[in-house]
């Protein structure tokens, strides 16, 4: 019987590692084509809700896709 690298009953690992839920500041900035001080100032005013664990901040990959949702522009 064959089993997964992982040793979890999951399927094989392939090598590629899947895209991590929480992101840095500086992982969101990257994704998002932006500066890090334009995240911290949306994680600042409220408009990119984070985590702050002890002295750095994680985001949920989420938010970040939620936050370019809410700045998508309508045709006119």
């Amino acid at each position: 019987m064959s089993r997964s690298s992982t040793g979890n009953g999951g399927p094989p690992d392939d090598g590629a590692s899947p895209e991590p839920e929480l992101l840095t500041v500086e992982q969101a900035a990257a994704y998002l084509q932006m500066h890090k001080v334009t995240v911290y100032k949306y994680i600042r005013t409220g408009v990119l809700p984070a985590a702050k664990l002890g002295k750095v901040y994680r985001i949920y990959r989420k938010d970040v896709e939620a936050l370019l949702q809410r700045l998508r522009t309508q045709p006119r």
